[in-house]
C-alpha cells in the first residue's frame, strides 16, 4: 500500500513488519520527540458508503481500546488517518523486544523451562483480565501478537485490532484468528466473550510448557476439528517435572464448554500462580465434574479425580436374608434401566450442540476490478474487491479462494458480483448441506460474463 514518509504528524523511521492485515512502522513524535509504533490497517476497497462505515467502526474500535492502560497492554496513543491516502493508521508505545514465538525460539531446546513459562502466562491473564473488565475482548491471543520485553514483561498487542479489520468471521478469504490458538466457540462461529482468550492463553500455555501446540495439523480444517473435539495429550505425558496439577490448569483453561473454563483472568492467574509456588490449587481447578455412583442400591455422590465409597460395615459375621439380597438386585436394575431411559430420552429430544464445519469457495474470474459479496443463509459473511487483468476469452483475470466457517446442516449460499462498467451484475444461490467436521467446496464459475455455483 502506498505510503508517505510521514503519517500526520508522526516521522516514519523504520518498517518492523507486514501481514495480510497491513503494516507496522517505527516511527517519531516530533511534537514531544517520543518514538512510536504505527500499525496501518489494509483497508478493503469498496464504495464511499461502505468505506465510510469502515471508518467509523475503525475508530471507534481503535478509541475504545485506547481507554485500556495497563503494564500488561502496549497503549494506544492517537488514531488518525494519512492525509494523502486516507489510511486510518493507529499510534501505540513502542515496546521494545521480541515476540513471543521469536523469545521462545531462541531458548534451549525451543521452550521455556517452567517457572518462566508460568510467569509469562500468569502476567498474560491478569492484562486479560484487566481488558475483559473494561469490556473489551482480543480475539487472536497468540505468540505473534504478545511481545517480551528486555525486562521479562509480557505486553500484550493489537486488542481491537480483529474487530477492526472486519466484524465478520474472515479477513481476506480466511478465518479471523489463528486457528491453532482459535477457541471452539471462534471455530463454530457462535458469539466469543472474555473465555474465548482465556481459552486461547490456555493453548498458549500448553505450547510454552510442552514445547509442542495442543491442537496441530496440515489444514485449516484438520486444525479446527481438533479444536471443537479434539482432547490434547496430558502434558504430563510430555514433559518431566510436569505433574497432575499442570494437568488440572490446563485441563480447564482448555475446556470445549466455556462454562467449564476459568471465567475471568484472574481466576486463571490465581492458579497459575499457585503451580509456581507449590500451594493448593482453587477447589475448583482440582474437582471434576460431579458424577454419581451406586454402590449397592445408595447413590453416592462423588467429585474430582478419585472416587472414595465407604462401605456399609456390618458386625462380623451378619447374614442378609436372601429376600432383601433379591430386593436390592431389583432395586439397583430398576435403578439402571431408569437412568439408561432417561439417558435416552434426553439423547433423542435435547437439542443439539453446535458442529463446525467450512465452506471452501473457489474460481477463476476475468475481471479488472469487481466486488463479491457472499452470503450465509441471509446473513453477509464476506465482501471484498476481486482484481485481476482485463477481461478475455483466455480467463485471464485473478483467482478466488476463501474459506469461512459454518455451522453443520443445510445452508443456502448467495453469491453477488458487481462489476461496475463492464456490465456484469449477477446473484446467485445454492443450498447445500455440510457435514461435521468436513470441507465443502462451492466452484463460482464466471465463464461467458455469467454466474454459476457448482458443488464439488
Amino acid at each position: 500500500m502506498p505510503i508517505t514518509q510521514q503519517m500526520g504528524r508522526y516521522e516514519i523511521v523504520a518498517e518492523l513488519g507486514r501481514g495480510g492485515m497491513g503494516a507496522v512502522f517505527r516511527a517519531r513524535d516530533p511534537k514531544i520527540d517520543r518514538t512510536v509504533a504505527i500499525k496501518i490497517i489494509a483497508v478493503p476497497e469498496s464504495d464511499s458508503t461502505s468505506m465510510e462505515h469502515y471508518r467509523q467502526r475503525f475508530f471507534r474500535e481503535a478509541q475504545a481500546a485506547g481507554r485500556l492502560s495497563h503494564p500488561g497492554i502496549v497503549t494506544i496513543y492517537d488514531v488518525d488517518e494519512d492525509a494523502a491516502t486516507h489510511t486510518p493508521f493507529i499510534v501505540m508505545e513502542y515496546a521494545e523486544g521480541l515476540t513471543l514465538a521469536e523469545f521462545v525460539a531462541q531458548s534451549p531446546e525451543g521452550k521455556l523451562v517452567p517457572s518462566a513459562a508460568l510467569e509469562l502466562v500468569e502476567q498474560i491473564a491478569l492484562a486479560l483480565d484487566y481488558a475483559h473488565g473494561a469490556g473489551i475482548v482480543h480475539r487472536d491471543i497468540k505468540p505473534a501478537n504478545i511481545i517480551v520485553t528486555r525486562e521479562d514483561r509480557a505486553k500484550i498487542m493489537d486488542f481491537g485490532i480483529a474487530k477492526i479489520a472486519m466484524k465478520d468471521a474472515t479477513v481476506g478469504g480466511h478465518l479471523m484468528g489463528t486457528p491453532a490458538y482459535m477457541s471452539p466457540e471462534q471455530v463454530n462461529g457462535s458469539p466469543v466473550d472474555g473465555r474465548s482468550d482465556l481459552f486461547s492463553l490456555g493453548v498458549i500455555a500448553y505450547w510454552l510448557l510442552t514445547g509442542v501446540k495442543p491442537f496441530d495439523g496440515n489444514t485449516v480444517t484438520e486444525i479446527c476439528i481438533q479444536v471443537a473435539t479434539r482432547e490434547p495429550k496430558p502434558v504430563t505425558e510430555l514433559r518431566a517435572g510436569l505433574g497432575t496439577n499442570h494437568q488440572s490448569v490446563l485441563a480447564r483453561a482448555l475446556a470445549k464448554d466455556p462454562a467449564q473454563r476459568y471465567q475471568t483472568g484472574r481466576e486463571l492467574a490465581a492458579d497459575i500462580n499457585a503451580l509456581r509456588s507449590g500451594e493448593p490449587l482453587s477447589a475448583s481447578s482440582n474437582a471434576g465434574p460431579e458424577r454419581t455412583v451406586l454402590v449397592g442400591a445408595e447413590p453416592i455422590k462423588a467429585t474430582g479425580h478419585n472416587t472414595e465409597v465407604a462401605a456399609n460395615r456390618l458386625p462380623t459375621g451378619s447374614h442378609h436374608p436372601r429376600p432383601r439380597k433379591r430386593l436390592v438386585i431389583a432395586l439397583v436394575t430398576v435403578v439402571f434401566l431408569l437412568i439408561a431411559g432417561a439417558a435416552l430420552f434426553g439423547r433423542s429430544f435435547a437439542p443439539h450442540k453446535p458442529r463446525p464445519a467450512t465452506l471452501q469457495l473457489v474460481g477463476s474470474y476475468p475481471f479488472h476490478n469487481a466486488e463479491i459479496y457472499i452470503w450465509v443463509d441471509g446473513e453477509l459473511r464476506y465482501h471484498d474487491n476481486l482484481h485481476g487483468a482485463a477481461y478475455s476469452h483466455s480467463g485471464a483475470g485473478g483467482s478466488l479462494g476463501l474459506t469461512l466457517p459454518v455451522q453443520a446442516g443445510r445452508h443456502t449460499v448467495r453469491v453477488q458480483v458487481n462489476a461496475a462498467g463492464q456490465i456484469y451484475d449477477h446473484d446467485t444461490a445454492i443450498p447445500g448441506y455440510f457435514r461435521a467436521y468436513t470441507q465443502k467446496t462451492l466452484r463460482v464459475d464466471f465463464a461467458s460474463r455469467d454466474l454459476a455455483l457448482r458443488w464439488e
